[in-house]
């Protein structure tokens, strides 16, 4: 998997973090509407606020945590705990992780140099343990303020919120993708986002999307030079697969250009395909041959693809002549800056955050797919809360974290939403319990006194008779 290597502009960006509590820092000016840039990894909780208590790391820099002064906290949302560390020393993704083993909720990383944050690439560098926290980078400035604050007041807490990006909200979600053919990590997000698509296609607008390149020394020959990992003189190219084995990056080009005619054929078979090609072709590195196998399985014409493939082409040979298909992939991917993969972008905003979830399983044979736990799959949680509430599918309402069928919305937890829909109901119940049990005494003492009271009049009534017979008697 190739690393992000630039980072394009972001619409809507409206992230922010606010110091609560000590007045005397929260009220700094320096550190007012504190911003902070997002790293591309980590779940990260779109449109929510991560409340909790501040912390500095011991050491600062905390690539190798103190254990003797770090307290190690339970996920508990009532508990939530976030770390400041220093930039530097080692990476983002070991800073992250050692944050999150002692139990921390949220990463908050001080700049060690003064600069524009914003523009900064924030990765985890392909390493393999999964991040479930989010990780946030603040400017040096405001960073080492807070730091001093702290280091002085050791007997003060400070609390902060931090509030994620909302998402821009409709009644149709809109993603890109973009990936490579020939590599079977870019896949994942494709195969373990594919159930979801189903359920929810008719109100999902998806486009896919292809790492190409475009040779420079092919440009000053006119593209009319031959190259094994081009195709249309060197307009576009691909990484070689396999480095020495069989294929090239005109293979690569070539399963580009099929895959593009079988969307445009078919997106439910087009979803279908690219699972099973990713399973069965690129474990084996294999290309043309295998592509057909699988088209046939699926009840893909091979000959109508062959077809379009052909036809897209302005003329009939492939490694010089141009293609439509992949010039208006290159002019797409020229306008979203889109010079690496993989990125994923939803309604509009480039997704920050892990594209995958490691608890996840396929049969290929039988098509059965589940993921075990989506609270924690960022690219669901983030559509499912691009939709207006009066559009959500079904499924986001039984997977997105804090929904609850009443609409209430339920604050961000790094513990399961199921824990905190559980609280809620049992509150309900009690005061449920609570108000029947009330009114249940008071009906209850109310009939009670009104019995009593029937009970005194009639023998008061039976007195008054008997007094009135005796004086009667007397006379």
């Amino acid at each position: 998997m190739i690393i992000f290597a630039l980072i394009t502009l972001v619409l809507a960006q409206n992230e922010t973090l606010v110091i609560k509590y000590p007045q005397d820092l929260a009220q700094r000016p320096e550190l007012d509407k504190i911003k902070f840039n997002i790293a591309n990894f980590g779940f990260v909780p779109y449109g929510q606020r991560i409340a909790g208590v501040l912390e500095v790391a011991q050491p600062f820099n905390f690539c190798q945590p103190n254990f003797n002064t770090t307290s190690t906290y339970n996920s508990d949302y009532s508990n939530v705990k976030v770390l400041l560390v220093q930039r530097g020393n080692c990476t983002f993704y070991t800073k992250t992780i050692n944050a999150q083993s002692f139990g921390y909720q949220m990463l908050v990383i001080v700049d060690d140099m003064d600069e524009e944050i914003t523009g900064l690439n924030l990765v985890s560098l392909n390493e393999t343990k999964e991040i479930d926290i989010p990780a946030i980078m603040i400017s040096k400035k405001q960073g080492d303020i807070i730091k001093q604050y702290m280091d002085a007041i050791t007997s003060d807490r400070v609390y902060i919120v931090v509030k994620f990006p909302e998402m821009i909200k409709t009644d149709k979600v809109n993603y890109h993708y973009w990936f490579s053919a020939m590599d079977k990590s870019s896949y994942q997000f494709l195969e373990q986002f594919y159930p979801f698509h189903m359920e929810m296609k008719d109100q999902l607008q998806f486009t896919p999307h292809y790492a190409i390149d475009r040779c420079g020394i092919c440009k000053k020959n006119n593209y009319n030079t031959r190259n094994q990992q081009c195709l249309s003189g060197g307009r576009y190219c691909a990484s070689d697969p396999d480095a020495d084995g069989p294929l090239t990056g005109q293979d690569a080009v070539r399963e580009i250009v099929r895959q593009l005619c079988i969307f445009k054929q078919d997106q439910s078979k087009w979803w279908r395909y690219v699972v099973r090609y990713s399973d069965i072709c690129l474990t084996q590195m294999q290309a043309k041959q295998c592509s057909i196998e699988v088209m046939k399985k699926l009840n893909i014409n091979p000959e109508t693809i062959q077809s379009c493939y052909d036809k897209s082409f302005s003329a009939g040979d492939d490694e010089l002549d141009d293609n439509t298909l992949l010039s208006e992939q290159h002019q797409i991917n020229l306008n979203y800056s889109a010079t690496s993969w993989p990125i994923l972008y939803i309604n509009d905003l480039k997704y920050k955050g892990s594209l995958t979830v490691s608890t996840y399983s396929y049969n290929y044979e039988t098509g059965a797919q589940q993921l075990i736990d989506t609270s924690h799959f960022g690219p669901l949680q983030t559509i499912c809360r691009s939709f207006k509430e009066e559009s959500l599918p079904s499924v986001c309402k039984q997977r997105m974290i804090g929904y609850i069928d009443d609409g209430v919305w339920v604050e961000h937890s790094q513990s399961s939403s199921t824990w905190v829909i559980w609280v809620v109901v049992l509150t309900t119940m009690l005061l449920l319990m609570i108000c029947t049990t009330f009114l249940y005494k008071r009906m209850f003492r109310k009939e009670a006194n009104e019995q009593i009271n029937q009970q005194v009049n009639i023998h008061l009534a039976q007195y008054y008779a008997l007094n009135e017979q005796e004086k009667s008697m007397r006379k």
